[in-house]
């Protein structure tokens, strides 16, 4: 499959390479997210060392890396069979052969496998680091999906490698615009469900079959039990996590509506403090999400109790409604019956909330292209207690505002829906308000009309949402 997207991290992999100086980069980032791909794409123009950590024991690894060492070139495979350990075997990268310009690159995935085998490896290639490699012509790169392992081990204060590294990679999933580039033929409609199923996590995305519809693909390759999503979402728990019985549990309360902490709490019937620990590490995984209204004070958002917890996993999220429920009758293979019955009735509702997501990434998007009426210090969703508006956006002062209303529907969007949306956008204080309708079908020609004569008003298609810069 043609590589897709992830220009800004190719960029920056790009600008460490050709820097003079000697560069240690840390990657991480959530499995299946595209580490691999990444940096595969990254080097596969340059002589590097691409090597993929195995969960093995340390002779195992030091032997594998040998092997891929000598292979590329080290005059150390005139001498020895074998590393003896990963001092000479790290140390040995100065030796690598380089041809013009470019650097000695290694990159080693998965890394925590290695200090999981060899506790003293973080150690051991701080010394190195120190006395030789950032001296050198070298680009070693440091790759992990086990997230809380990078972030303590390698980044953190207390790790030997805290301070070290020369770049900081976290890969996220892909907006929503890269992530329709794996359905090239459908429409933008389809593009956008699409996303509203799966996210932007490139396995998820390559899994369905762009020759088929989305309800074939939710079908046969998310619904039927045997496939690589019916299980995904369990596999991921397991891998990531010590206690997935409890993540799990936690996230059925998510999903089932509780979004304030007290009331995950009560649900799951477990600790308030122990329900924000295992919610930050669902959020640093990008399952969960800690929203809070646009324009919030940072005082505000410090305090454990406020914000409201989501799934912001689209997956995972479209897997705890309508799999997870129905798991008995998918079991027994009654695919199409759950998804005439349970899954179509409730599709487009599912999917009006990851639409307003769309829409708030694309109001993200055109203000780094500056051409919104003004430049937008934050942008997001806006609620008080008896008010909801889907997205807003804010400048510096809190005097300029967008507000935005967004409908996933098969009816377009009318005059009585921007009446609607006025009357709410009252409650944010504001000298100046525009007004954006975002729309899967459409505005009535009454709206159309409207927006002509009225500069306030914006009417934004989904087909507008996929249009290229």
């Amino acid at each position: 499959m043609t590589f897709i997207g992830r220009k800004n991290e190719l960029d920056f992999l790009e600008s460490c390479y050709s820097s003079a100086s000697a560069q240690l980069v840390v990657v991480y980032g959530r499995r299946r997210v595209g580490k691999t791909e990444l940096l595969t794409h990254f080097a596969h123009d340059k002589e590097h060392v691409f090597f993929a950590s195995p969960a093995a024991t340390k002779a195992e690894q030091l032997a594998a890396f040998s092997r891929q060492m000598f292979e590329a070139g080290s005059p150390a495979s005139r001498y020895v069979t074998q590393y003896a350990d990963w001092e000479s075997a790290l140390g040995d990268v100065v030796n690598l052969p380089v041809k013009g310009d470019g650097k000695r690159l290694v990159i080693i995935d998965e890394f925590p496998y290695l200090a999981k085998a060899d506790p003293s490896l973080p150690s051991v290639l701080q010394n190195l680091w120190d006395h030789t490699l950032k001296n050198a012509n070298v680009m070693l790169v440091l790759c992990g999906s086990a997230m809380s392992f990078i972030e303590k081990e390698v980044l953190a204060e207390k790790s030997p490698l805290y301070g070290r590294a020369t770049g900081v990679l976290k890969v996220d999933p892909m907006p929503y615009w890269d992530a329709a580039q794996f359905f090239p033929t459908y429409p933008p409609a389809d593009k956008a469900l699409s996303y509203a199923v799966l996210g932007g996590v490139p396995h998820y995305l390559a899994q369905f079959d762009p020759s088929d519809t989305v309800e074939t693909n939710i079908k046969q390759r998310i619904l039927r039990r045997g496939t690589a999503l019916y299980s995904e979402t369990e596999f991921l728990m397991h891998q990531e996590f010590r206690e997935p019985a409890t993540y799990n549990t936690i996230l059925n309360a998510v999903a089932l509506g509780s979004t304030q902490l007290n009331d995950i709490a009560q649900r799951t019937m477990l600790q308030p403090q122990a329900v924000s620990t295992y919610l930050k590490n669902l959020i640093e995984v990008n399952i969960v999400e800690r929203e809070f209204p646009v324009a919030t004070k940072q005082t505000v958002k410090a305090k454990a109790a406020r914000g409201l917890y989501e799934i912001s996993d689209n997956f995972f999220r479209f897997w705890y409604a309508f799999v997870a429920p129905n798991r008995s009758d998918l079991e027994m293979g009654d695919i199409d019956g759950v998804y005439e019955y349970e899954i179509a009735p409730k599709l487009h509702d599912f999917a009006a909330h990851p639409f307003e997501r769309i829409c708030a990434d694309w109001l993200r998007r055109e203000n780094m292209r500056r051409v919104l009426p003004f430049h937008a210090q934050d942008i997001g969703r806006w609620w008080s207690n008896s008010t909801e508006i889907d997205v807003v956006a804010v400048d510096t002062t809190k005097r300029q505002v967008i507000a935005g209303e967004c409908k996933f529907r098969n009816k377009p969007m009318d005059v009585a829906m921007l009446r609607e949306l006025q009357e709410k956008a009252t409650q944010i204080p504001s000298s100046n308000t525009r007004f954006m309708l975002f729309s899967l079908s459409g505005f009535s020609p009454e709206l159309e009309k409207l927006a002509q004569d009225d500069d306030s008003v914006r009417l934004v298609d989904v087909a507008a949402l996929y249009k290229a810069e």
